[in-house]
């Protein structure tokens, strides 16, 4: 099968979706040259250790995957002094643009799977995120997660970690037919072994895209939407929620209330990509 696609990559060149060049045969996937997938713009720089907002400079460092990016300790940004979010601290790959805005579109409207998978082991990379889930994954071994000492009781580590992720309404999700979220948390949980509650958290009310809105009313479209199915499963358990980008920070919040009110003990947050200003 290979070889066939070689060769039909031979004979009809793709082009870039994001750049329009050739994309040659030895690129890591068919809808991007290998300059704009290598140019994917990996955190490798300071963070808000409460929300993982980069504190981004003319002298920061992006797009290398392979980086030391970590929290900036005890640097809270303006928005987590103002308004702490309900969950206790969130992790991003990368920025929400170019190659990587375009591979997550794909994914999530043009039902391209592979990229969603393949995003995924990309963002498993980010020192960040890699660090958080192999300390989740070997505690005796952890020393630091999300720039915090890695006590079983007080971090991602304990053994009664459970990924969760963002649901759709069942609306969305028969016309979209799979949950991005879900084949992110699955890619996540087989590497590390942690377990999928995929049917806990419930979107029991029908709301408009995020992308739609701006901040206020991204806020009010998802208060009250979402709900637990078996507050047993959570209960007294440590959540590792999954989304795809981080946009205003207004599902992930509103999961996470709905996730300590049933029980939860801490929820820590990870998504492939950020918006960022």
């Amino acid at each position: 099968m290979k070889l066939l696609s070689h060769a039909i990559n031979l004979i009809f060149p793709a082009a870039c979706t994001n750049c329009d060049r050739t994309v040659s045969t030895d690129a890591d996937t068919s809808y991007f040259c290998k300059y704009c997938w290598q140019g994917i713009e990996w955190f490798n720089c300071p963070c808000c250790p409460r929300c993982g907002l980069p504190y981004l400079s003319p002298y920061t460092d992006i797009g290398n995957n392979s980086g030391s990016g970590q929290p900036a300790d005890g640097h809270l940004c303006g928005n987590c002094i103002e308004r702490p979010p309900s969950f206790d601290a969130a992790v991003s790959a990368g920025r929400y643009a170019g190659a990587l805005a375009k591979a997550i579109k794909l994914f999530k409207y043009k039902k391209k799977v592979y990229l969603g998978k393949r995003l995924t082991e990309l963002a498993l990379q980010s020192s960040l995120i890699e660090r958080t889930l192999q300390n989740a994954h070997n505690p005796a071994a952890a020393d630091t997660v999300w720039g915090c000492p890695a006590h079983r009781a007080d971090t991602a580590v304990s053994a009664q970690t459970v990924i969760i992720p963002v649901p759709l309404h069942v609306k969305r999700l028969r016309k979209r037919e799979f949950n991005q979220s879900a084949i992110i948390s699955s890619v996540i949980g087989k590497k590390y072994g942690i377990p999928v509650a995929a049917n806990t958290l419930m979107r029991h009310r029908h709301t408009k895209p995020q992308v739609e809105l701006d901040g206020r009313d991204r806020k009010e479209n998802v208060a009250g939407a979402f709900s637990v199915d078996n507050q047993k499963l959570i209960e007294g358990k440590e959540i590792i929620l999954i989304d795809d980008v981080y946009t205003s920070g207004s599902t992930i919040n509103e999961c996470s209330k709905v996730l300590k009110k049933n029980g939860a003990v801490k929820v820590y947050v990870i998504t492939i990509a950020r918006m960022v200003d």
